[in-house]
């Protein structure tokens, strides 16, 4: 029986079909893995496979199936380069590379897969080349007739002199190596990107992420080929000397250990790199706002509404837990990032907001409710709220002004920042509109929402 190759086409949110026969090859755990989710109707002709949050590429391989999922990101127009450099911590430090050199993907075969995929290989060979670092490892040894490091008199004892070998010397050598689990965990990735490049649908893409991975690999000669698992992340630090492998790790955790669905998911042998988009977003907001000079971003832990009963009796809390809370010597600034209705995606809650001079989206009424809320709180108590949208500006146009939405007590804000191909242009005019909240007139200046 020959093998059947597959490749699924999706977009994140979005739905396709399948035929009954691949529907029975798959598990269902690959599925649940990639956030899809599987349906047939009476009368359907084929199996309904819908698209969640994540997006990226993942590969099963049977004895009978070599199925190949690509979910594309459904913003347009979105700089995923921009957004990971900001999310994933390598805006300032030694990673950060020149615009034009940053990603090798250029507008012929400009694919966002590949892009992330480069924009990662491209931040592990940067930290390769500054800063990939040795540190000592201790391993058993038996010598002939010489002594290295600590002789390990017990078992030179009980084994060597009984059985007439005194030559034998068992020892524990402390040496200096590149073979870290820090390095091995960064060259894991580096393979696996590798691997996923075959499944890319554009040639060019393929030899663009080859390419860069192929320049990042002679670094990591010295270092052994491992499977990223618990054990192998357990056994990475970030203390002391290795300090600096903090943001390149926590990348590559992110990025590989969150969405890595491991070797094997039933009867498949899995090859995957998945990221959330609005995840993606959230940390990128949470990156740029981080820059400020006019607020700083508040870690304290967060506040919660407290049940009790009809006697006066505490039942349970439950945490309220904006996106960002911002603090200054004007008060305080409550945030929640709203990825998901930038699409034009929404429920029956949502309502439609246009207007001539801004973008277009749809805004949920239970996230307006739930800022008023917020902002109700003790620790909030009149705060302004805002809800953080991302959009793409034009070429000649400006970052959108803040829409207002009024009738749920003080104003409630909705502002954009731009995550297209100008985004880094307009981070200066994002963060002076969310330090002009405290102060923001309510009418004049601001474009209210056309429903």
């Amino acid at each position: 029986m020959s093998t059947r190759v597959e490749v699924l086409e999706l977009s994140e949110y979005g739905e396709s079909v399948i035929d009954d026969d691949l529907a029975q090859l798959v598990d269902d755990e690959f599925w649940a893995a990639l956030g899809i989710t599987i349906s047939k109707q009476p009368g359907d002709v084929g199996w309904k496979v819908k698209a969640d949050s994540l997006s990226g590429i993942a590969r099963a391989k049977t004895r009978d199936l070599d199925l190949t999922v690509r979910i594309e990101p459904k913003l347009t127009g979105a700089d995923l380069v921009f957004l990971a450099d900001y999310a994933y911590g390598q805006r300032g430090d030694a990673l950060r590379r020149p615009d034009a050199a940053r990603v090798g993907v250029d507008s012929q075969h400009n694919d966002p897969i590949a892009t992330l995929l480069i924009w990662y290989v491209k931040s592990v060979n940067d930290f390769a080349t500054r800063w990939l670092r040795r540190s000592y490892r201790s391993r058993r040894v038996t010598l002939d007739s010489r002594v290295r490091g600590r002789v390990l008199i017990g078992p030179y004892m009980a084994r060597s002199l009984t059985s007439g070998r005194a030559n034998e010397i068992p020892c524990v050598v402390t040496e200096r190596t590149i073979d870290t689990p820090n390095n091995q965990v960064l060259k894991a990735g580096l393979r696996r990107v590798a691997k996923l490049a075959m499944t890319l649908p554009v040639p060019a893409a393929r030899r663009a992420v080859r390419r860069a991975v192929a320049s990042a690999l002679p670094r990591f000669a010295e270092v052994s080929d491992v499977e990223i698992g618990a054990t192998q992340l357990r056994a990475t630090t970030i203390k002391g000397p290795q300090r600096h492998y903090e943001s390149i790790l926590a990348t590559t955790r992110d990025l590989l250990e969150g969405r890595f669905l491991g070797q094997t998911l039933g009867q498949a042998e899995v090859d995957s790199f998945l990221w959330s988009m609005p995840h993606l977003f959230q940390e990128a907001v949470r990156g740029i706002l981080d820059l400020s000079d006019g607020f700083t971003m508040d870690g304290n832990r967060r506040p919660t509404a407290k049940y009790y009963d009809g006697a006066g009796v505490r039942l349970t809390a439950s945490r309220i837990d904006p996106d960002f809370i911002l603090t200054s010597d004007r008060g305080i600034t409550v945030l929640d990032a709203k990825y998901k209705n930038a699409l034009g995606l929404g429920g029956t809650d949502t309502d439609l907001v246009q207007s001539k001079a801004g973008p277009r989206l749809r805004v949920s009424r239970s996230d307006l409710y739930q800022l008023a809320a917020y902002r109700q709180h003790a620790a909030w108590n009149g705060a302004p709220v805002a809800l953080v949208y991302p959009v793409t500006v034009d070429r000649d146009a400006e970052l959108p002004e803040p829409y207002v939405v009024q009738g749920l007590g003080e104003p409630i804000w909705l502002t954009f920042i731009d995550v297209g191909p100008r985004a880094r242009e307009h981070i200066g005019p994002f963060l002076q509109s969310i330090s002009r909240l405290r102060s923001a007139p309510e009418k004049e200046q601001i474009d209210s929402p056309v429903t």
